[in-house]
């Protein structure tokens, strides 16, 4: 083959090439186009059924008979389904049209911008790499197999195994590249969050090279819910969790009561009563039935608890009071540990052995602003309780505005923690744990949202919640409709700590009959009996016996 005719052979392979590509970009472009147009029709029903009439009315007119006028009416079609559809039955539309055109919108799109999203969050790097080409090379007659080594740069990104979409919320599993952790993922997720214009965002690492970053792309908690009555006690009864809200992905969220200490911290009016009044209410039921029993401390003069009343066993309104019913908590704890010694490991409430909920309204009203001794008892017994009573079906809800060690020193000793708004990143580490700041910025939820707040799950993740609104006229209803079945009167700490000494009227008070403050001592310790008067011994002096008290000049 001569010069001129592989010249020829390969102007004709390169202009076919260059006319497939331009086939293959015109194809893939009207591809794009029709994709594009098909969902933003399913997306905008009703107002593609506006734009098509329009341009009919337009057309009509103006175009001739025939091809022009079916071509516009079978345009209009399509539109006029989608808007009736939203229409009548904007649910049904919701779940069959738009939301999956959405999510795969949002699925094809983090595909396709995956490797410049990587580049410009820094995830990725650029290598040299040798590449080795083939190719022919004429020799003489023949042809002549000839391998060629050149050096190229490329971009190394770490890999995106899959897109996932549920809901409004769309998951990225990532697998780090090397020489990359699950850290460096993690610091790219408010990236990842601003590109895809997300509502916020959340990382869950799956192995020590794989990370979930689920980006919401929609906000469900904009707007307020308000909770429902619970369901009557003839429906199946529960005392491990209690639903209090939803998800920012719009799931139920329900919160683990039964082996487990929760501290609720917000600023004022953050919400904490929704918190509160969540769980109380939705273990109502089980209280009429006598699997709960809710403990209440409120030293708001009992604002907060006294307007459901009739649920509670005990309700404490002042200090002392307060560390009354901590005692008599701490009594049951006494007797549970007894009795489930060798036998069990966890408390399982029935009815006459029910699941204990002390419920503390303001924590710090207690352990920080009472007198120095009520507070020392009071941290006392609270902290036995919390140390001791998970297992044996005691269990403590305490709400605080300020987290710092100075107001909770047992802020450790609580299992579970839920941040409301709070004023400071610091604050949100104080709660949450290190590294949550940046992670769950409790600090800056917004105050036209009271009630939302940042949990941490079973499995270690971070998620944003909302929990639904109660108000009075529901928690007067609801504890009207499930009362306590046990209702017991705060006993004073005096009345506590002194038995009452039985008196006979038939014996006449004698020196022989210990007083009533003699007997204000522990069981098992006998008081001491008073001590009798000293004598002073005469004194002797050579022959001469003298008296100690005699101190006149006859004695000298």
């Amino acid at each position: 083959m001569t010069a001129a005719t592989q010249g020829m052979v390969r102007g004709s392979a390169s202009v076919g090439s260059r006319a497939a590509r331009l086939t293959h970009t015109a194809a893939a472009s009207s591809f794009e186009v029709a994709r594009l147009g098909v969902r933003w029709m399913a997306r905008h029903g009703r107002f593609v059924f506006w734009v098509v009439l329009a341009a009919a009315l337009v057309a009509f007119p103006l175009g001739q008979p025939g091809k022009g006028r079916l071509l516009v009416l079978l345009g209009l079609v399509p539109g006029l389904v989608s808007a009736l559809w939203e229409w009548g039955w904007p649910v049904g539309y919701e779940r069959f049209c738009a939301g999956p055109s959405r999510r795969w919108g949002w699925r094809h799109r983090a595909r396709r911008i995956w490797p410049k999203l990587a580049r410009e969050c820094g995830l990725s790097v650029q290598r040299k790499v040798r590449r080795r080409s083939w190719s022919l090379a004429p020799k003489r007659d023949s042809w002549l197999l000839v391998s060629t080594t050149s050096t190229a740069s490329e971009w190394v990104h770490p890999r995106l195994m899959d897109a996932l979409t549920k809901g409004d919320t769309l998951t990225l599993r990532v697998k780090a590249r090397i020489g990359q952790t699950l850290e460096d993922l993690e610091k790219a997720a408010p990236a990842f969050a601003a590109a895809f214009s997300a509502v916020s965002y959340r990382v869950k690492a799956w192995t020590p090279s794989v990370l979930d970053v689920d980006l919401v792309m929609r906000e469900a908690l904009a707007h307020p819910a308000e909770a429902v009555i619970p369901s009557p006690v003839g429906h199946d009864l529960t005392v491990d969790t209690v639903t209090l809200g939803r998800r920012q992905d719009g799931t139920a969220w329900a919160l683990q009561v039964r082996g487990r200490h929760t501290l609720v911290v917000g600023c004022s009016g953050s919400g904490k009563g929704s918190m509160l009044w969540g769980v109380c209410g939705g273990l109502a039921p089980a209280v009429r039935a006598d699997l709960v029993r809710l403990w209440g401390v409120d030293l708001k003069r009992g604002v907060e608890v006294m307007m459901g009343r009739p649920l509670f066993t005990t309700v404490a309104i002042t200090p002392t009071d307060a560390i009354a019913t901590l005692r008599r908590l701490l009594t049951v704890v006494e007797e549970r540990g007894r009795s489930m010694a060798g036998v069990s490991r966890l408390h399982v409430p029935r009815p006459g052995d029910p699941l204990h909920v002390l419920v503390i309204d303001e924590l710090a009203a207690l352990t920080a602003y009472a007198e120095s001794d009520t507070k020392r008892e009071a941290s006392r017994l609270l902290s036995e309780v919390l140390t001791q009573g998970r297992a044996l079906g005691v269990v403590v809800l305490a709400c605080v505005q300020d987290p710092r060690k100075e107001v909770v020193g047992m802020r450790g000793l609580f299992t579970q923690t839920i941040a409301l708004r709070l004023r400071s990143p610091e604050e949100t580490r104080m709660v949450l744990g290190d590294g949550t700041a940046a992670l769950a910025p409790a600090h800056r939820l917004s105050p036209a949202a009271p009630g939302s707040a940042w949990v941490v799950e079973e499995d270690g993740t971070l998620d944003r919640v909302r929990a639904d609104y109660w108000p009075d006229q529901l928690v007067r209803h609801t504890a009207a409709t499930y009362p306590a079945l046990v209702v017991e009167e705060a006993v004073s700490v005096a009345d506590a700590a002194a038995p009452e000494v039985p008196v006979d009227d038939d014996v006449p008070p004698s020196e022989d009959v210990p007083s009533a403050r003699v007997q204000d001592f522990p069981a098992g310790r006998k008081p001491r009996s008073p001590r009798k008067p000293r004598t002073r011994q005469p004194r002797t002096t050579g022959s001469e016996s003298v008296e100690s008290g005699d101190f006149g000049p006859e004695a000298a």
